[in-house]
C-alpha cells in the first residue's frame, strides 16, 4: 500500500473514531434543521473535526513510518491506527472531569 493510501485509511479510522460516538447519540438533537439561510452551525463544527482528522492522520502516518521504514501498510492496519490514535489524542487533550482524580483515603 502506498503512503497516500495508508494516509487515507488512517484518516478514515480517525474519522470513524470521531463520528461513531456522535452517531450513537440522538441524531436529530445533534443536527437540528435550520430555518434561516446559511451554513448550519454543526457543519462548521464537523468541518473543523474533519481538518483535525486529516492532520492527526498525517501525524500517525509519520510516526508509523519513522518506526517502520520500508514496511508496506495494509488498509486494515492503517484504519486501526487511525481509530486507535484518535482515541489517544482525544483523551490526552480532554481536561479531567471535575471531582476526578484520586479519592481521599477513608478512615476506619
Amino acid at each position: 500500500m502506498s503512503d497516500l493510501s495508508a494516509y487515507i485509511w488512517i484518516a478514515g479510522g480517525v474519522f470513524v473514531g470521531v463520528v461513531y460516538p456522535v452517531l450513537l447519540g440522538i441524531v436529530r438533537k445533534q443536527f437540528p434543521t435550520t430555518t434561516a439561510g446559511g451554513m448550519p452551525a454543526w457543519m462548521k463544527r464537523y468541518g473543523i473535526l474533519f481538518v483535525f482528522c486529516l492532520i492527526t492522520a498525517l501525524i500517525v502516518l509519520a510516526i508509523y513510518k519513522n518506526g517502520n521504514p520500508g514496511v508496506q501498510l495494509d488498509w486494515v492496519k492503517a484504519f486501526l491506527l487511525g481509530f486507535g490514535w484518535e482515541s489517544i489524542v482525544e483523551k490526552s487533550l480532554k481536561p479531567p472531569a471535575p471531582g476526578g482524580g484520586a479519592r481521599p483515603p477513608t478512615g476506619s
